[in-house]
């Protein structure tokens, strides 16, 4: 009997992409919104007043494909579930990685550049977060050096030492927070009559519109950092390690 709900829903699934892609326009067709330039004519001319952003990248993935991109964080949440279901978290005690039981120690030269340029490294993930608004980078941008941060940190000086930096309590509470600022956000817009995920509300003046605007995008780019950033450190530990009893 499940085998046949499970072909069921298969089926429906099959019919409902197939008739998603008989309704997509054919391919190379000049009448396609992508090759008659007016959605990108419309990006370009009328996205810093739409969107109150002046990096026309972020202005795309937050404001006119704000749905799409609330997917890939959902998506990346969802990675981290299925790799905790397969591996579970790291434990302080019986988790180690290969550099913790290597007889060989790494460089003191690595150790003590690793040391001084790890905050800096840091830094410049909070900077590429931070201005994602106006300058190229944003929240997965930024999200990856920090990650990227805490990994090479682990690699030098062991799991249990990159453990320390980053520690599991700290992570499991800011894991699911880029999905949850995206609600948060989006529900602002539900609350005050509009449409999820609208960032231009309505009964404000144009200063306050565009100020509450970006104060929106910078909340989803703080939150797609700070929350992938912690999940692809997860990722990595849960990966990266030997159990041992």
């Amino acid at each position: 009997m499940k085998w046949v709900l499970m072909l069921i829903c298969l089926l429906v699934f099959w019919v409902m992409l197939l008739s998603a892609v008989v309704d997509i326009p054919p391919m190379g067709s000049l009448k396609n919104p992508t090759n008659d330039y007016e959605v990108t004519k419309r990006y370009l001319e009328r996205g810093k007043e739409e969107a109150a952003c002046l990096n026309i990248v972020t202005t795309i993935v937050l404001n006119y494909r704000g749905y799409d991109t609330m997917g890939e964080v959902t998506v990346i949440f969802t990675a981290l579930c299925g790799v905790l279901a397969l591996l579970t978290r790291e434990k302080r005690k019986t988790s180690f990685s290969v550099m913790d039981v290597s007889p060989v120690k790494s460089s003191l030269i690595v150790y003590t550049i690793l040391r001084i340029i790890f905050p800096f490294i840091l830094l410049f993930a909070i900077y590429i977060i931070a201005f994602g608004t106006i300058s190229p980078g944003g929240g997965f941008q930024g999200g990856t050096i920090m990650a990227a941060a805490f990994i090479i940190y682990a690699l030098v000086f062991g799991l249990l030492v990159g453990m320390r930096r980053i520690p599991l309590s700290l992570r499991v509470s800011i894991e699911g927070i880029a999905p949850f600022t995206f609600f948060i956000v989006g529900l602002i817009g539900l609350l005050s009559g509009v449409n999820f995920l609208t960032f231009m509300l309505p009964g404000l003046s144009p200063h306050y519109q565009h100020f509450l605007a970006k104060v929106m995008l910078d909340l989803l780019e703080v939150g797609i950092g700070v929350g992938g950033g912690a999940i692809f450190t997860s990722i990595f530990f849960s990966m990266h390690r030997e159990e041992r009893t």
